[in-house]
C-alpha cells in the first residue's frame, strides 16, 4: 500500500505546475462577456441619447415655423384691418356720393321743369 501511496505523491510532487486551461478560457471568457456587455450598453445608450435629440431638433424646428406662422398670421391681420378701414371709408364716400347725386338729380330735374315752364311762358 505504502508503494501505491509514494508513487501518487512522487508524481504530484515531479508534476509540472500548470495552471488549467479551463481556467483561463473561464476567465477569458469573463472578460469577452463584460467587454460585450459594455459595447452593448453604449451601443443603447448612443441610441437613446440619439432619439432624445431628435424629438429636440423637431420641436426647435417646430418653433421656427410657428414663430414664422405668427408673423404671417400678424401681417395678414394688419392687412385685414387696413381693408377693413378702407372699406368702411368707401362705403361713407359712397353714401356721400349717393345724397350728392340724388340732390343733383332732383335739380337737374327742378331746372327741367322750369326751363320747361318758361319756354311755355314766352
Amino acid at each position: 500500500m505504502r508503494s501505491l501511496t509514494g508513487s501518487r505523491t512522487r508524481r504530484l510532487a515531479t508534476a509540472r505546475l500548470e495552471f488549467s486551461a479551463d481556467r483561463r478560457f473561464r476567465a477569458g471568457l469573463h472578460v469577452t462577456a463584460a467587454a460585450a456587455l459594455i459595447v452593448v450598453a453604449v451601443a443603447v445608450g448612443a441610441r437613446f441619447y440619439a432619439d432624445g435629440r431628435a424629438p429636440a431638433a423637431k420641436l426647435a424646428d417646430l418653433q421656427r415655423q410657428n414663430a414664422a406662422l405668427q408673423a404671417d398670421l400678424a401681417r395678414v391681420r394688419t392687412e385685414l384691418e387696413l381693408e377693413r378701414s378702407t372699406r368702411a371709408a368707401l362705403a361713407g364716400q359712397i353714401a356721400e356720393l349717393s345724397q350728392r347725386s340724388g340732390e343733383l338729380k332732383s335739380q337737374v330735374d327742378f331746372f327741367k321743369v322750369q326751363s320747361g315752364r318758361s319756354g311755355r311762358a314766352r
